[in-house]
């Protein structure tokens, strides 16, 4: 699942896919998630694997689309910092919020 805002022109960061257009936005990012899963798809070809794309904040779309599951699977990123919090604001959402177990996986 990939959530996204609409960005203002001078808002745009590093990565970031430039169109404008909502649909058009949206086509290209499945088109991205699509690659960067087909790894995973390949190497597990048992698991049904659903791209979903869709406007809005991250962590209300990742909670909405949660209910009714009965595992949800975050990342988290590793750091090297020896203290501070070690999950970001989604992960911490989606702990707090979804109705059934949450399965944090570290990756670099």
């Amino acid at each position: 699942m990939h959530a996204w805002q609409e960005p203002s022109p001078p808002g745009f960061g590093p990565g970031e896919i430039g169109l404008v257009n909502g649909p058009e936005r949206a086509d290209e990012w499945l088109g991205f998630l699509d690659a960067v899963i087909k790894v995973w798809r390949d190497k597990y070809p048992e698991f049904e694997v659903v791209e979903t794309v869709t406007e809005g904040r991250a962590r209300s779309v990742l909670v909405r689309a949660a209910s009714g599951a009965s595992l949800l699977v975050v990342g988290r990123g590793t750091t090297e910092r020896p203290a501070g919090p070690r999950t970001g604001p989604v992960t911490h959402a989606a702990v707090q919020h979804v109705g059934c177990p949450v399965a944090v996986v570290p990756h670099e």
